[in-house]
């Protein structure tokens, strides 16, 4: 994806933005990951009950890989907890990259509000490419 920005703090502000936006996810996703954690704690303390009682569960196949997605039909809390605890790494390591990006970027705040156009070259939503274009 591409955007365009008249002026370098016009950049800086969205890139902070999405550092924000991010932020307030990986919030969320650690909070539900902790009550995953819970949960699925709870479920394998019942299981080792059962265990201990002599009743054993085969666990349902309930899961299928498709050519780049998983597909998982009613999951455990285990399951759940692996995916999301997959997803937060994710982003966060996308978090590490804008903030670094920022960082670097932050020389082209004295740029100013001189006549630029800026470009920017997104991938998956972190900056590729910068491309500056003095009027």
């Amino acid at each position: 994806m591409v955007k365009e920005y008249s002026n370098v703090t016009e950049l800086l502000k969205s890139i902070d933005d999405s550092i924000s936006d991010l932020r307030k996810t990986l919030g969320e996703y650690l909070r539900r990951i902790e009550e995953l954690r819970v949960k699925a704690e709870q479920e394998a303390k019942l299981k080792a009950l059962l265990g201990k009682l002599g009743l054993t569960t085969a666990p349902p196949p309930n899961e299928l890989s498709l050519r780049s997605v998983r597909v998982v039909v009613n999951p455990t809390a285990e399951q759940e907890l692996g995916s999301l605890e997959g997803a937060l790494e994710n982003l966060n390591a996308k978090l590490t990259q804008l903030t670094s990006i920022r960082k670097e970027l932050d020389v082209l705040a004295s740029l100013g509000d001189v006549g630029v156009k800026i470009a920017v070259i997104y991938v998956d939503g972190v900056p590729k490419s910068v491309l500056i274009r003095i009027t």
